[in-house]
């Protein structure tokens, strides 16, 4: 009696640096030593190997969330998200019988929610291309994705940030605050932040997470302030992860429901912790800090400083005003055209 086939695995290949994967007398190489982005490879190959010549779109966006989690994508914390729109509507059609009455029914659906309708659409449109790419489908249907939004311009103000701040109650979120306000760092950055990336001795906080590949979104090394300092000590104390945002002994995913509380409390239901790093901005702006300080600090590109840097600190602007006054005389303008109207009008009368 023959033995059973051996499922696919991992194997190391003596004087090879990578791991492979092992299916019967077949050897493929993941092209990577990092044991757990292998285990992503191999979960990745398994799916692709049992995947129908027919795929349906929730089987494919599976197969695009694999590939994110493997190549560690900063995508994969909001991905899942997007993929559970799209597979309600979507999933378990196949790619061919997807029609544009199917795509224009799901921008009607998702209308109320334009900025995650592009999102969701335009993660639909990926996972599909790769598809194709990898052979496992023909054709990708046309799916038009939606305008950009034009940049909504809701900040808050230094009182509303602080009143925030004070109805803050758990102290995962209040750590996680006083990050936010004193450096501009995004959300993912505080939250994917751990304990040996914060230098007390230095005061200075490092926002690149080695474990992440580099992604057009920057992350900085950024000084704190003293009263941070042994705040953060403080925290650190009663920590029981390697994170510093922590609740109940795990690190925190997302912190939008919290936050949410606390802006309701302070009567600011339209704020969100994204908005929370453009008003950082805005306070520096508003302080007459230069673009290129503040882009660093931030870690913004400078065209984005430089769009909120307009709105909010006009000032910089004052002195090209002054020069271009030299050119024109104010005096007695409005004195020369009162005269000129006098007598057009006498002019009339006779």
């Amino acid at each position: 009696m023959a033995r059973p086939s051996k499922p696919p695995r991992l194997v190391r290949i003596p004087n090879r640096e990578f791991w492979y994967i092992a299916d019967g007398r077949q050897r493929h190489s993941t092209k990577t030593t990092d044991e757990e982005a292998a285990q992503c490879f191999l979960a990745e190959y398994i799916v692709l190997k049992e995947t129908p010549l027919d795929p349906t779109i929730s089987k494919l966006l599976d197969m695009r969330l694999a590939d994110l989690v493997a190549a560690k994508k900063a995508r994969v914390e909001t991905t899942p998200g997007f993929h559970k729109a799209l597979k309600k509507h979507f999933g378990n059609l196949q790619p061919h019988q997807v029609t544009q009455a199917h795509i224009n029914a799901y921008r009607k659906k998702r209308q109320d929610v334009p900025a995650a309708l592009r999102e969701e659409l335009m993660e639909l449109k990926t996972s599909l291309k790769f598809a194709k790419r990898d052979g496992l489908i023909e054709t990708v249907p046309h799916i038009e994705l939606p305008a950009r939004r034009p940049p909504r311009e809701k900040f808050l103000t230094r009182e509303q940030g602080r009143a925030i701040l004070d109805a803050a109650r758990p102290l995962h979120l209040r750590v996680y605050l006083l990050i936010a306000m004193t450096t501009g760092a995004r959300k993912g950055a505080i939250l994917g932040l751990t304990w040996e990336r914060v230098n007390f001795e230095r005061g200075r906080i490092d926002f690149t997470d080695p474990e992440l590949a580099l992604t057009k979104k920057r992350r900085t090394v950024v000084p704190i302030l003293p009263d941070l300092v042994a705040a953060l000590r403080t925290a650190q104390d009663m920590a029981q992860t390697p994170y510093v945002i922590e609740y109940m002994g795990r690190p925190i995913k997302d912190i939008r429901r919290t936050f949410k509380d606390a802006a309701v409390s302070a009567g600011l239901p339209w704020a969100c912790p994204h908005v929370l790093k453009h008003s950082v901005i805005s306070w520096l702006t508003e302080d007459g800090f230069s673009v290129d300080q503040i882009s660093d600090l931030t870690a913004t590109n400078p065209e984005t400083v430089r769009r909120i840097y307009r709105h909010f600190s006009p000032d910089y602007l004052e002195e090209v005003a002054v020069s271009l006054g030299k050119t024109v005389s104010f005096t007695n303008q409005f004195a020369k055209l009162s005269k000129d109207r006098s007598e057009k009008t006498q002019k009339n009368r006779q």
